[in-house]
């Protein structure tokens, strides 16, 4: 097995239905196996889910994406900006109208009755992965989903920001659990291996007898 194989990422994936909308990663590896073990993101997850209704069923979008690479000493470089749903509408078009108004985006509203409540709208998820493992997953749902914003800025932004939020809770999380370690150590003369080899609960107990001690 090759270090690609055995290296570990953790995904923050936004979808509407099975089609990727956006998706942050970052490296899990960096982290400790407790702390890459433990994760529990629950309490970022109804903020996150809001955020991104909003985000979704805006009226008005930043759609245009600086190219980035353009090269002076290459005439024809593109030095321009690039509206990518202004790009993707044109491309789609040329097809006959059959095709094209099947390939364009826009995804089916679904209204759902839940005992005396009515949900409507389009059907999202957002998932916390490592590798292709699912930690934590959440199915919801979109009123007034507005279909350029699969190609907006502001999407990009909402999902990083929500992936920034996760990166700096299991950062926290790992410093505490380093920080214990060094109590354990320290305190109890145990090995880094013997550490990381203890039951979940009885860390913890010995981990308040050196508090209250």
């Amino acid at each position: 097995m090759n270090e690609k194989e055995t290296s570990k990422l953790f995904r923050f994936s936004l979808y509407q239905e099975k089609l990727l909308l956006c998706e942050k990663t970052f490296s899990a590896d960096q982290f400790n196996p407790l702390t890459r073990n433990s994760i529990d993101i629950r309490n970022i997850l109804p903020k996150a889910i809001t955020k991104l209704q909003k985000t979704l069923s805006r009226r008005n979008y930043d759609v245009i994406y600086e190219t980035g690479r353009f090269d002076v000493s290459d005439p024809d470089s593109p030095n321009d900006s690039i509206d990518l749903f202004s790009k993707y509408k044109t491309e789609v078009n040329k097809y006959p109208k059959k095709i094209s108004s099947e390939l364009f985006y826009n995804p089916q509203v679904i209204v759902q009755q839940i005992e005396d409540k009515t949900i409507r709208g389009v059907e999202c998820k957002i998932g916390f992965y490592i590798n292709e493992n699912p930690i934590v997953e959440r199915q919801f749902y979109v009123d007034g989903f507005n279909p350029i914003a699969r190609w907006s800025l502001d999407l990009k932004e909402a999902v990083v920001d929500i992936a920034d939020q996760i990166f700096n809770q299991i950062k926290n999380n790992d410093i505490k659990n380093m920080w214990d370690e060094y109590d354990l150590i320290n305190y109890r003369g145990l090995s880094v291996t013997q550490i990381r080899e203890l039951p979940y609960q009885v860390r913890e107990d010995l981990l308040r007898k050196i508090k209250f001690n």
